[in-house]
């Protein structure tokens, strides 16, 4: 492969590509060239992309101070966001959108050659008449400050060659470049004319046939050139093979699944090395890694509050301090209970303040404590190179990426984030001062917008878009997604520009017959860049049939039996031929061993013993997600709080009905405020009214509950939010009763506030559906008259039990001894290690626990 290489760098000479991924692929590929005729050391060869080139030049020119200051991409992002909100104003919806794409076109009208007085005088609509007045102002920035951006750097570098201000070399190559732009046929004229031998790498004539194959799904596809390409290595393990997909800027993700799917079978389980098996192309936005996403996070802290959910990222991560989190989890936990608002620093120490913390609790909290102190200490305003300073200082005291020892990958991206720092700090030139929000937003802004490819080594395939795969050469290439719709790609002509305007100036896609001549020749080089060529397509794509693309036929591809896709190898796994029958067993519980859940333990060993055990013994908790607003939990522990404190002197039932309207008034509204003030402490405007709104809905509630609760007959109530010791069978668990009234007869009425949707307490075969006030019946010494659920909800607000009032009495006091037995017999199988699965409950019952109970796996089985 690329023969031709070692001849066109002898003597002084240059080799241009047409982008960096090619330029390194020509450096490693020159470098086995020299050793394989046997050389140990040689000089360096000059190959450059087109980008690096024209930088190069620029510093290697006589008299530098002459010319214009270099802006790089961030210099010039900022300076097209100041001159479109001149046109547009204080608006700043698509904002970022629109300055990519001005900033795309800016660099296609100076590589077409095209003036922005020519764009203006064509402009025929809004936006390109507001692109052209953006334009001309962002024009005489770069004039007034002596300013050159990537755009303009073709032309100066031009005028330089012209001026023999730049020494060139003997001999230039340019690979890669598939579509003619003016401004680089300028160049090559111009160097030409300096003496300068110019010529084109040699295009490899397609070797040997082209086969074409097609699926029925594009996942099938990408599955199949995986499958294709581990057949391939399976013979030889040197072969350089690419794959060659569309759309890989939105899809990279996806299309690099399915091709390890085929390429290395179950790479989700295996050692990290089998999925960088593949190497893709395009690289992910450097805000998406999830290193710089959690140093985004943090600075945003630092210049605003967060809410619960970016404040619960911040907890789980490993990438703060030590990796271990398991005592920060526990604190998110509580997060998630919380009513949800922007956290400020020193409002989150103090709602999770604990008595004990765990080693990474107390690192997490000096953390946010550096925080806290360090949102008071920050200036006004500073240059972005202190802003710099400051933010690599803030994250170091915040102990990011972590304390592990980096990976080569880890290494790259932490370097690569340092580079943004450093571009940030180069922002002076631009702009000399700011705020510190307004660093953290531009930081944000180039994070998002920063492409970040970590260089690997041993990758076996690579994944690869058209343009970037154009001008490289393999062993073996498959070209996917080439049906109708999608070869030719769609044209990308600019909006901003008027067509008529750039049909005059030739430039890309402005006609049809345009777009279908560069998808032809690309297409051609890249049937040419391999001896083995597949090309294939999808039949189906979003359930719309699909055809061959009419381009093909230049390949002379012949049709030929698909490779099989391989499907997926999770799905293999499922295909046992018999199931196998484990008999479990854990210990039994010891003396001195806690069971936590309270009477909800004996309820889950009622209905699910593997649960029982995993809450009772294992302590798990389901993960509820983070609500917007109040979370229904929450809202039910404010109706408890607040009726505890309305009951807390423990009136009768006489009592109650003497309370004035005032009184009852001035009592309700003693309850709210105890029950809502621990969260109304610190909250912010939009959290108040949710809590005001939530405040006058339980105020109607306790009204309507207490005039239920006169509806009744005698009672005193004898305690409230009652705590109990139980024991049984070696079980022991701490219960707490919501209520417990006694009767003029000295019994007891248990009740068990439900906030929710409404529920009965007996089931239609006449059992109890909630086992867990059975077990609070047995924890008591007194005699029991009767148990129900009182259902509190905006909609009603009613008693639902059984005994005395509720069932008919004479079979009350069998069924509650049987109900009994029911739970001491459930304790002592918990006591004793029963972890039986309820195979007869649905999937949405067991989906909590179906890790650890592997409910699912056992119901296929069966």
């Amino acid at each position: 492969m690329y023969q031709w290489l070692s001849d066109a760098l002898r003597g002084p000479s240059t080799v241009i590509t047409a982008n960096r991924r090619l330029a390194r692929v020509l450096r490693e590929e020159f470098a086995e060239q020299q050793l394989a005729a046997g050389k140990v050391a040689w000089q360096s060869p000059a190959i450059r992309s087109w980008p690096d080139w024209l930088d190069n030049q620029l510093l290697a020119s006589s008299d530098p101070a002459s010319l214009p200051t270099r802006i790089n991409e961030h210099h010039s992002q900022l300076l097209w966001e100041r001159c479109l909100r001149k046109e547009i104003g204080s608006a700043t919806a698509g904002l970022s959108g629109l300055v990519r794409l001005s900033r795309h076109t800016w660099q296609r009208l100076a590589d077409w050659r095209v003036t922005i007085r020519e764009v203006a005088r064509s402009a025929t609509s809004s936006d390109q008449r507001l692109f052209a007045a953006a334009a001309g102002r962002y024009v005489g920035v770069l004039e007034r400050e002596h300013w050159v951006d990537d755009a303009g750097l073709g032309a100066l570098v031009e005028g330089l060659i012209g001026m023999g201000r730049v020494a060139i070399p003997g001999r230039v190559t340019f690979v890669g470049f598939d579509r003619d732009r003016p401004l680089v046929e300028s160049i090559i004229k111009v160097l030409a004319e300096n003496g300068c031998d110019v010529g084109s790498a040699p295009v490899p004539k397609i070797a040997g046939s082209v086969a074409l194959q097609c699926f029925e799904t594009a996942d099938a596809e990408m599955r199949a050139a995986g499958a294709w390409a581990r057949q391939l290595l399976g013979g030889n393990p040197d072969l350089k093979i690419a794959i060659i997909a569309g759309d890989l800027e939105q899809q990279a993700q996806h299309k690099t699944h399915r091709v390890r799917e085929g390429l290395v079978p179950g790479w989700q389980y295996a050692p990290v090395s089998a999925a960088q098996a593949v190497n893709v192309s395009y690289g992910r936005k450097l805000a998406d890694y999830p290193a710089v996403s959690v140093s985004l996070l943090l600075l945003q802290w630092l210049v605003r509050d967060l809410p619960a959910r970016d404040i619960g990222h911040l907890l789980r991560t490993p990438l703060i301090g030590s990796a271990s989190t398991g005592g920060r989890s526990a604190l998110e936990l509580r997060l998630r209970q919380l009513p949800d608002r922007n956290w400020s620093p020193a409002m989150l120490s103090a709602a999770l303040r604990g008595r004990k913390d765990d080693t990474d609790v107390a690192e997490w909290r000096r953390v946010v404590a550096s925080i806290t102190k360090r949102r008071r200490e920050l200036p006004q305003s500073a240059s972005p190179a202190e802003w710099a300073v400051c933010i690599d200082e803030f994250l170091k005291l915040c102990q990011w990426p972590g304390t592990e020892t980096l990976s080569s990958f880890d290494f790259q991206l932490v370097n690569r984030w340092r580079e943004l720092l450093n571009d940030l700090a180069r922002l002076d030139l631009v702009s000399p001062a700011m705020s510190c929000e307004a660093a953290v937003h531009r930081l944000e802004v180039m994070a998002a917008g920063t492409v970040f490819q970590p260089e690997s080594e041993g990758r076996a395939v690579q994944l690869m878009g058209p343009l970037e795969a154009s001008g490289a050469e393999f062993d073996a290439v498959w070209i996917s997604g080439l049906s109708a719709a999608n070869w030719p790609p769609p044209g990308n002509a600019s909006p901003l520009v008027s067509r008529l305007l750039q049909r005059q100036k030739g430039m890309p896609d402005a006609e049809p017959a345009d777009t279908l001549a560069y998808a032809q020749r690309l297409l051609l080089r890249l049937g040419s860049s391999a001896k083995e060529v597949v090309c294939s397509y999808a039949l189906t794509e979003d359930d719309a049939e699909q055809s061959a693309s009419g381009l093909l036929p230049a390949l002379a591809a012949r049709r030929e039996a698909a490779q099989k896709d391989p499907g997926w190898h999770a799905a293999t796994l499922s295909k046992r031929s018999a199931a196998v029958v484990v008999q479990e067993s854990v210990p039994k519980i010891t003396a001195d061993e806690h069971v936590s859940g309270g009477a909800g333990t004996i309820q889950r060993q009622m209905t699910d013993p593997i649960a029982a055990f995993i809450v009772g013994r294992l302590g798990v908790r389901n993960l509820q997600a983070q609500a917007v607003g109040l979370p229904a939990l929450l809202r039910g522990n404010i109706i408890h709080d607040a009726l505890h404190q309305l009951y807390i002197d423990a009136p009768s039932r006489s009592d109650i009905d003497s309370w004035s309207g005032d009184e009852m008034r001035g009592r309700i509204a003693a309850a709210l405020d105890a029950a809502f003030a621990r969260h109304e402490r610190e909250s912010d405007g939009v959290l108040m009214q949710l809590l005001n709104l939530e405040r006058n809905r339980v105020g109607g509630l306790l009204q309507r509950f207490v005039a239920v609760d006169l509806g009744r007959g005698e009672f005193s109530i004898a305690a409230v939010e009652h705590a109990v010791g139980f024991a049984e069978a070696g079980v022991r668990l701490q219960l707490r009763v919501d209520r417990i009234d006694r009767l003029p007869d000295e019994t007891l009425v248990i009740l068990d506030y439900k906030t929710g949707a409404k529920k009965k307490f007996l089931q239609s075969d006449g059992q109890p559906r909630e086992f867990q006030l059975i077990a609070y019946a047995c924890a008591l010494d007194d005699p029991v008259a009767a148990v129900a659920l009182v259902n509190i909800d905006s909609r009603e607000v009613s008693f639902d039990g059984a005994g005395r009032g509720y069932t008919a009495e004479t079979d009350w006091h069998d069924s509650l001894a049987d109900w009994q037995r029911q739970v001491r017999t459930a304790c002592k199988d918990l006591s004793l290690g029963d972890v039986r699965i309820n195979r007869l409950q649905g999937v949405r019952d067991a989906r909590y626990f179906n890790l650890l109970s592997r409910y699912t796996e056992l119901r296929r089985d069966a």
